[in-house]
């Protein structure tokens, strides 16, 4: 079964404060989330007020995400966050722009390998969130499936379908070719307003094609499947409220 989550990044601006985390918690557990991915709580919160708020929201911890770049400067301070708050994932999200080539990608993947081997010895897993623009063509395969091909250590796809949409594939044809190597994805929509820029939406507002996404990720087995809306007009837990209605009205469970 794959069960709904948050990406606690939703609501970013109200993370920077140890109260505003602890209220942003309690409001998505209210709604029903009880699976969370961590990323971009402020400077100033400490990591055990985090898991203060994680236990007094009833929230499980899947892990923590962050740019690739911070993830790898700090990677002591992510592997004690996930060691606190009982996740076991470390998501870097993008290809740095100096790996985006051929031969770049397979330096990218020994790094990649790296690191998963000395989490790995910790019990914890790597895995990689690529973006709309690290899925361009090198010589005919994209840089996330180079990269991914070459690694030698267990390294995971955490799989964002909107930035897969974004960037012109088929979000149900990637869930179908890596389901083995993602245990998560994100569940993010958009649309284009009326000046032509991209606003997004909750889940089932926008253009991806949801039904058959969430019939994917049952069919496949992924584990879990993380709203997410970093920008929203309104009540943001409002908006995640219709997100996880939507969600779970499709076969998705809590």
């Amino acid at each position: 079964m794959t069960t709904i989550g948050i990406q606690i990044s939703s609501v970013r601006d109200l993370l920077q404060t140890p109260e505003g985390v602890m209220e942003s918690f309690r409001r998505v557990s209210e709604i029903g989330y009880r699976t969370i991915q961590v990323q971009w709580v402020g400077p100033g919160v400490s990591k055990e007020v985090v898991k203060e708020a994680l236990d007094a929201s009833e929230l499980h911890c899947i892990g923590t995400q962050d740019y690739f770049e911070e993830v790898v400067s700090r990677l002591d301070e992510f592997i004690a966050m996930n060691q606190l708050w009982g996740g076991r994932s470390v998501c870097v999200s993008g290809i740095p722009p100096e790996y985006m080539s051929v031969d770049g990608c397979r330096e990218f993947a020994a790094v990649l390998d790296g690191i998963a081997k000395k989490l790995a010895a910790l019990g914890l897993v790597l895995e990689l969130h690529p973006r709309s623009q690290e899925y361009a063509l090198l010589e005919g395969r994209t840089a996330v499936e180079r990269v991914l091909e070459q690694t030698q250590e267990p390294v995971g796809l955490g799989l964002d379908l909107y930035h897969v949409f974004r960037a012109g594939l088929d979000p149900v044809a990637w869930i179908g070719a890596w389901h083995e190597r993602t245990e998560w994805v994100h569940f993010k929509d958009a649309v284009m307003d009326v000046d032509g820029a991209e606003q997004l939406v909750p889940v089932g507002q926008g253009v991806l094609p949801w039904p058959d996404i969430f019939a994917a990720c049952l069919d496949k087995g992924i584990r879990y499947g993380f709203a997410e809306q970093e920008r929203w007009v309104g009540d943001p837990f409002d908006r995640l409220q219709e997100s996880f209605s939507y969600i779970t009205s499709h076969g998705i469970g809590v």
